[in-house]
């Protein structure tokens, strides 16, 4: 035998020879609970792109959102919630601790991919442009009522088309109502909070209103709903509850989301009780 085969009989041997008393070498053991399916796995270009509006209570029905969505859905989330745009937000940190996506305060030419979240900074406009990429502008009116839900709604329907799924949630006023109007055109999925969860019935309750909106379920039924649609299943409406008589206060949001659209005036912050006596 020649000194190679010597040597490799040597460090085969090395190998498998261990001290009296030492444990054996074990192979790591893969982890035992179960693997679910990555929704992302087909990685297909036009994955959805949902975005979801709130201003009062929105933190809250965001949360709840996030934390029922898995990390690894083939989504991205684009929110935006009304701010102070004179105080520096702090909603990127707030909604970290509630999901595994990365969360990230968007900036102009920010590319948008699937899995991440994007907030909208204070007093800014949010759209896409044609290359997918996320566009900042400062609002033209420097006083009036501002509605940035509906002006990101316009463009990802005009950009995204069918991709653009709305989500309205807690909030006053009645900001993504037109909007989600464009959204449910290009043929895109829209949804509301349930009115009875939402910490302000507002921004629900005039989405409701328009008609056009295909699912109303509470915020964590609203993170299933999209991973089941996004795994292929068919989206079954919300039934629309008839009704023979409907109060004024009842279809107010309606009358106001009316007037918003057809006229210059807005009186979405008017006191509804002044409102109703002038119906």
């Amino acid at each position: 035998m020649n000194y190679a085969s010597l040597q490799l009989e040597f460090r085969s041997t090395r190998r498998i020879t261990r001290m009296p008393g030492s444990r054996p070498q074990q192979i790591k053991a893969e982890r035992s609970h179960w693997i679910r399916k990555s929704l992302s796995a087909s990685r297909h270009p036009d994955f959805p792109i949902v975005a979801i509006g709130a201003s009062a209570g929105g933190l809250d029905a965001f949360r709840k959102l996030l934390d029922a969505l898995p990390a690894d859905n083939g989504m991205a989330f684009i929110l935006v919630q009304h701010l102070d745009p004179t105080h520096d937000s702090m909603m990127v940190h707030l909604l970290a601790g509630n999901t595994a996506m990365p969360v990230s305060q968007a900036t102009d030419g920010m590319a948008i991919e699937r899995e991440r979240v994007y907030v909208i900074s204070p007093g800014v406009y949010l759209a896409v442009d044609d290359k997918g990429a996320l566009r900042l502008s400062r609002p033209q009116a420097r006083h009036g009522m501002r509605l940035p839900f509906d002006f990101l709604l316009n463009s990802l329907a005009h950009e995204c088309g069918a991709r653009t799924v709305c989500v309205v949630l807690s909030g006053t006023g009645a900001d993504g109502s037109v909007g989600l109007k464009a959204v449910k055109a290009k043929g895109g999925l829209v949804i509301a909070q349930e009115v009875g969860e939402a910490d302000y019935d507002g921004m629900p309750q005039s989405a409701i209103a328009t008609g056009d909106v295909d699912l109303v379920l509470p915020a964590a039924k609203i993170a299933e709903a999209l991973v089941s649609r996004e795994q292929g299943a068919a989206v079954t409406p919300t039934p629309r509850t008839s009704r023979s008589h409907e109060s004024v206060q009842a279809v107010l949001p309606k009358i106001i989301d009316l007037l918003r659209t057809k006229t210059v005036h807005d009186f979405t912050h008017y006191k509804h009780g002044t409102l109703e006596r002038r119906v």
